[in-house]
C-alpha cells in the first residue's frame, strides 16, 4: 500500500525519524516469512539484566508482500506450509485466536473487496484477520490487536505479542507504538521459484535504505519494548 494513501502513518513516521529514528529499527530482521525462526521467541534479544529471552504468546501477520505478493490474496504453497508450521509452533498451537492477520487492505475498511479479501484469507489459511476500525490503520491500529489478544484471553502483556511484515513504517512502528517485538520481512515476499523478482514498492525500498544507514553507519539499534505509559 504506497505511503501517500495513508497520511497518518506518514506523518508518525516522520516524527520518528526526525526526533527518534531508532524506533524505525526492527529487533529482527529476516529475508522473507519463510525464514522466520520458530520458535519465535529464542531469536529475539534477551531481556534486559539477564540472558533470558522473551515469551511470546501472540504473533501478528501483515499479508501484502509478507503472506502474498502485493495486493492479491494468493497463497503460495510454500507459504501456506509455513503459516501450518507456524500454527503447529509450541508457542501458538491449540490457541487458535493466537495468531492474527493485521493488513492495511484486507479486513482494513468495510469496502467490499477488502471484506472478500479477509475471508478468503480466513477461509484458506484457518487464520482470524482483524477487522479495523475507521482511520486506525497500521501503525495506528496497535489498540485494537491489544484489546483482540486480551478479549480472546491470549495475553494483557504487548511484550507477549511479536508483529511480523515487510513495511518498517507501519509493521515495525506499529510493534513500537504499542510496546512489542517487531521482526521486519527485509526482501518482502518472494517467489521460491524466482526469488530474484522484487515486489517491493518505493517507500519500501526507500526504508531498506534508511535502515541499512541507521544500522551500519550511525551504529543504532532498536529500543526494547517499552509500554505507552512508561515512555
Amino acid at each position: 500500500m504506497p505511503l501517500l494513501s495513508n497520511l497518518p502513518a506518514l506523518r508518525l513516521t516522520l516524527a520518528y525519524a526526525l526526533h527518534e529514528p531508532s524506533s524505525l529499527l526492527p529487533h529482527r530482521t529476516i529475508a522473507t516469512l519463510l525464514a522466520l525462526p520458530l520458535p519465535v521467541g529464542i531469536v529475539l534479544p534477551s531481556l534486559p539484566g539477564s540472558e533470558k529471552k522473551p515469551t511470546i504468546k501472540a504473533l501478528v501477520l501483515d499479508k501484502d508482500n509478507t503472506i502474498c505478493p502485493p495486493e492479491t490474496a494468493v497463497i503460495h504453497p510454500a507459504y501456506r506450509q509455513k503459516i501450518e508450521q507456524i500454527k503447529s509452533s509450541p508457542e501458538f498451537a491449540g490457541r487458535p485466536h493466537s495468531i492474527l492477520i493485521v493488513s492495511n487492505t484486507a479486513g482494513s475498511t468495510r469496502s467490499a473487496e477488502h471484506e472478500a479479501e479477509a475471508k478468503h484469507l480466513e477461509a484458506e489459511l484457518g487464520l482470524p484477520v482483524l477487522r479495523q476500525q475507521p482511520g486506525r490503520k497500521k501503525p495506528l491500529c496497535g489498540p485494537d490487536v491489544l484489546l483482540y489478544f486480551r478479549e480472546h484471553g491470549i495475553t494483557e502483556n504487548p511484550a507477549e505479542i511479536a508483529f511480523v511484515g515487510d513495511r518498517l513504517a507501519t509493521d515495525v512502528l506499529v510493534a513500537r507504538e504499542v510496546g512489542s517485538w517487531s521482526i521486519w520481512c527485509r526482501d518482502g515476499w518472494r517467489d521460491p521459484v524466482k526469488p530474484a523478482t522484487d515486489y517491493r514498492g518505493l517507500f519500501a525500498k526507500a526504508e531498506g535504505i534508511l535502515e541499512r544507514i541507521l544500522r551500519e553507519r550511525l551504529s543504532r539499534s532498536a529500543p526494547l519494548p517499552v509500554t505507552p505509559r512508561h515512555r
